[in-house]
């Protein structure tokens, strides 16, 4: 080939008779026909160089040059290698809802979520209510995002889907999910990303069929013991490691204070509806017994009489079941390492010379062993005209700030509590 450019370069000069000329420093020459192909002059697109070529394949000039022919050189074997489509579960592992123990359905599920960018999505499930036999923590899947010409980390909708959908939660399962709060000194952008965020998982966890119940940060501060002037992430990893042990290598790194604050949303959200309950029973056997009072009261004779007496007996056997209904191990746990958490820090204070007690400790003290931790009640969610009704209506006093009103809600409950269990320890036999 002693005319012409070399066979592997053929089509690299058919871009054009500039790029043939810039390797006649080596001695090349142009190849006969690429100079005079229509579309092949510098400045066109590749499409049309490349039909100017194939026209011009038949021209006697590239027939006698040979510089379009195929190449001789074998073409490089490309190994291919078959792999399987991945399953959900790796070999030998049961799916995420099923329980390895039995193959069946877990009987029990419990979500909480941090809705921050850099919280995460928790999946509890075990036998029985309280029973944690296998906890999950999914970090929250987020994207990069320019705003205001600066890269900013946001929430990846499509990526929550896929994750929510792959953890497989039953439907109906209850999910507890943080309201992100709006602090004094927030800018504009950080309050309007603090509802975006939480406005996405309820969204996503929505449409999944769950049962999204909004969590103050307020509320489940307060009832772990989270809310005081000293607290830190550090505090949060070591209590969420406490409740949940099995979470203890994954909370490590001091920012995977995300993941546990989603493990403590989730049990604050676990005893809070188990709280809810108990103080539910307990008002209705007030009530029945009330209104057996009233009855009992009247002049009742003969069988009549009788009949009252095992309705008294039965409503009194219900209204000792309500109020000695036994703990299950999740909300066990969690009295007992918020209790101590807090006597360590009272503790702690009063090592350092600080004798003033906070509102919190003396409400904690003024609560007996056997009264529902404080905190946990629905009173968070009411406003402060709410509560005020609800404590005038107690005849309680109504004035001071919103913590106070709570504070004596709580205390309230815990009183009619024990006058409850004092009138059924003298009507007992």
């Amino acid at each position: 080939m002693a005319t012409g450019v070399p066979r592997a370069l053929a089509p690299w000069t058919a871009c054009g008779w500039g790029s043939a000329a810039r390797g006649a420093h080596r001695g090349w020459t142009p190849a006969p026909g690429f100079a005079a192909a229509p579309g092949a002059s510098r400045g066109k697109s590749a499409v049309a160089a490349v039909a100017a070529v194939v026209a011009a394949r038949g021209t006697p000039a590239c027939a006698s040059s040979g510089a379009l022919r195929a190449s001789r050189r074998r073409p490089r074997a490309v190994r291919l290698v078959p792999r399987a489509a991945e399953p959900d579960a790796e070999a030998g592992e049961l799916a995420p809802d099923l329980d390895p123990s039995t193959g069946a359905p877990w009987g029990w599920t419990l979500v909480g979520c941090d809705s921050d960018a850099g919280g995460a999505l928790v999946v509890v499930r075990g036998p029985a209510p309280g029973v944690a036999r296998r906890v999950v923590v999914l970090d929250c899947p987020t994207v990069k995002v320019e705003v205001n010409g600066k890269q900013r980390t946001r929430l990846c909708v499509e990526a929550m889907v896929a994750l929510v959908a792959s953890a497989r939660i039953p439907r109906g399962t209850v999910a507890h999910v943080e309201e992100g709060g709006v602090e004094f000194g927030f800018s504009a952008q950080t309050a309007f990303v603090q509802g975006y965020n939480f406005g996405l998982w309820k969204g996503v966890l929505a449409s999944a069929g769950l049962d999204v119940r909004v969590v103050k940060p307020q509320a489940w501060k307060y009832a772990l013991g989270l809310a005081h002037k000293k607290s830190t992430k550090d505090e949060s990893r070591a209590m969420a490691g406490a409740v949940f042990p099995s979470t203890t290598e994954q909370l490590r790194r001091k920012k995977d204070h995300g993941r546990a604050e989603a493990l403590l949303i989730a049990a604050y959200g676990h005893v809070a509806a188990s709280a809810r309950g108990e103080r539910d029973a307990n008002d209705q056997a007030e009530t029945e017994r009330r209104s057996d009072g009233a009855r009992t009261s009247d002049d009742v004779v003969g069988d009549d009489a009788s009949d009252d007496a095992d309705t008294n007996e039965t409503n009194q056997g219900s209204s000792v079941e309500a109020r000695t209904r036994v703990e299950d191990p999740l909300c066990a746990l969690v009295r007992e390492v918020v209790v101590r958490s807090v006597a360590e820090r009272a503790a702690e204070a009063a090592e350092d010379g600080d004798d003033a007690p906070e509102a919190d400790a003396t409400l904690r003290r003024a609560l007996g062993p056997d009264d529902p931790l404080p905190y946990f009640g629905p009173y968070f969610g009411m406003s402060g005209k709410q509560l005020a009704a609800e404590a005038r209506a107690r005849s309680l006093k109504v004035s001071g700030k919103k913590m106070e009103l709570v504070a004596r809600l709580e205390m309230n409950d815990a009183e009619r509590r024990r006058g409850q269990s004092r009138e059924q320890t003298q009507t007992s036999p």
